[in-house]
């Protein structure tokens, strides 16, 4: 296997993952002829686990842990790729943003005409501008956005209809009725730029792509869940929790609200008395009701009043469709390292309660893993379940042909 980037088979990428309530940092090794990529450097730090009065507060401490990261990649980071692979080059800086500080916004333009016409590269583009420019309307409209101070980094076309038809290569093809989706990524400002500052310091030659962690995980999904095409997308991190809803193989909405597992730790420590950081760890078990049992009665049915609350509160989420139609019955959950038992049992309840239907979960990383690790002996799945958003971005940079083409800005 070659070790060095002037190979053609073989990259090697820096990684951002920036969560609602921690960044991570790592260096990656993709070798084209292999089912999954190395994974050289990582380091994760949470913001301080403590109680906030906004999400300013958390913005803030973000921020503080991006700059923190930065440069334990710069000095540790660059070490260990040293040793691994003597001269090779850092190419790609990827750069992954999940809610709330990224918003995924998509539109769909539709053209109809009594005669025949014939798709053309320039009535695409055509298309394209327009849908652009109404997706910036909207968003200098809508205050509560224009307030955080907004940019866009990320477009893409997720997908060209001809008389009710997905089709592939439209140009050329006669139509009467044609639609076209497309999707725009915008980030905080002030995020954006803390980014390419470090970029231009540390890896001024590598190129540059951030998408928001939604997209990601839409892809992902497309790969791994292939014989898919409608899906409910559940992304939850420490202060968010996000869907996507994916029919007919397109993503067609996200939404989010601003409650995670740090959230959700908070107000268990408030009502058992103990510390943050022992409420978030029964989050993490297997069994993680079982701290309740030690609880009084008055206890258990606040305990369950706040299980409760996020039921209700992601249920909500889950008739934001965009359209008037329920979630998909197929749901992609991403969840913190080693949470899944509680979150999955939670986003189950949310979509009955919203659907009134039984939902079928499917871990995502548990399904990356299937498919691109399981067969690899030397692989320690202790890692995988310690950072699942690790793996998920480390698989989007490893696989350079996606479902999507993406035009970074």
């Amino acid at each position: 296997m070659g070790l060095f980037s002037g190979h053609s088979r073989d990259r090697y990428g820096v990684i951002f993952d920036i969560g609602s309530g921690s960044v991570l940092a790592a260096i990656v090794h993709s070798n084209a002829t292999q089912s999954h990529p190395t994974i050289v450097w990582s380091f994760r730090e949470h913001v301080p686990l403590r109680s906030v009065d906004s999400m300013n507060q958390t913005a803030k401490a973000v921020m503080t842990a991006l700059v923190n990261v930065s440069l334990r990649l710069d000095s540790e980071g660059r070490k260990a790729l040293a040793l691994y692979a003597p001269g090779a080059k850092l190419s790609d800086l990827q750069c992954g943003i999940s809610a709330p500080w990224s918003y995924t916004v998509t539109k769909t333009i539709n053209y109809v005409q009594d005669e025949p016409f014939v798709i053309t590269n320039e009535l695409i583009e055509e298309f394209v501008f327009t849908t652009q420019q109404k997706i910036e309307e909207e968003l200098r409209e809508n205050e509560s956005v224009s307030d955080l101070g907004l940019q866009i980094i990320t477009r893409t076309t997720m997908d060209v209809f001809a008389n009710g038809y997905r089709v592939m290569e439209p140009e050329g093809e006669k139509a009467s009725e044609m639609a076209l989706t497309q999707a725009t990524v915008v980030a905080q400002k002030y995020l954006i730029n803390v980014i390419e500052d470090m970029r231009e310091k540390l890896f001024p030659t590598a190129k540059s792509r951030k998408l928001s962690f939604i997209l990601m995980l839409y892809c992902i999904t497309r790969d791994v869940l292939s014989h898919v095409n409608d899906v409910c997308l559940v992304d939850i991190t420490y202060e968010a929790t996000e869907i996507g809803v994916v029919r007919d193989g397109s993503l067609r909405y996200c939404t989010h609200t601003a409650f995670g597992a740090f959230s959700l730790a908070r107000e268990i420590a408030a009502v058992t008395n103990v510390p943050l950081h022992e409420a978030f760890g029964y989050l993490h078990s297997d069994r993680p009701r079982l701290f309740m049992e030690s609880l009084n009665d008055a206890k258990r049915v606040d305990i369950e009043a706040i299980f409760g609350a996020y039921i209700e509160r992601v249920s909500e989420l889950f008739h934001e469709t965009g359209d008037a139609l329920s979630i998909p019955k197929k749901i992609s959950l991403h969840v913190p390292g080693k949470t899944e038992t509680l979150f999955a049992d939670l986003i189950a309840q949310a979509a009955k309660r919203a659907t009134k239907l039984d939902h079928s979960l499917a871990n995502i990383t548990d399904e990356i893993y299937k498919q691109n690790y399981k067969r690899d002996p030397n692989f320690n799945t202790d890692t995988l379940q310690a950072d699942s958003a690790l793996f998920l971005a480390a698989q989007f940079f490893h696989k350079q042909t996606h479902c999507l083409i993406f035009e970074y800005l």
